[in-house]
């Protein structure tokens, strides 16, 4: 009688210890979700996940990752024929586009399951939009 005890008791822990991992992998896979469709809403690349990163219980989950960005433009313009024709052979002799990757995170607080706050921790166009609104 002991021993079926025993096994009810270890089976009834391990069944409760797995229950609350799984909150943590819940508010993960939220914060991925929410972090890809806040992004889709001013960047149209698709967004590759390179970390999640989750606290005890779940609480806060840090999404780390990347989206391809086009090449900027060069800000200066040349002063002469000569030097702009010297500063181009080697994007003309590879005739490749070196691709240009921005790194994104984004922080998730939940209560239980339920999603509490998002915010930005990068780019900086995300993480401070107040400034591109007082310029």
């Amino acid at each position: 009688m002991k021993i079926r005890t025993l096994s009810l008791a270890c089976a009834m822990t391990a069944v409760m210890l797995s229950a609350g991992c799984t909150v943590v992998y819940r508010n993960s896979d939220a914060c991925e979700q929410m972090t890809r469709e806040k992004l889709a809403a001013k960047y149209p690349q698709e967004l590759t996940i390179s970390h999640t990163g989750a606290a005890i219980r779940g609480e806060r989950v840090v999404v780390e990752g990347q989206f391809e960005t086009p090449p900027k433009a060069a800000s200066g313009v040349a002063a002469s024929g000569v030097a702009a024709a010297s500063a181009t052979p080697a994007v003309v002799a590879t005739g490749k586009k070196k691709k240009v990757y921005t790194a994104t995170a984004a922080e998730c607080t939940f209560s239980g399951s339920d999603l509490t706050a998002f915010r930005w921790l990068a780019p900086a166009d995300l993480a401070n939009p107040d400034d591109e609104a007082s310029e």
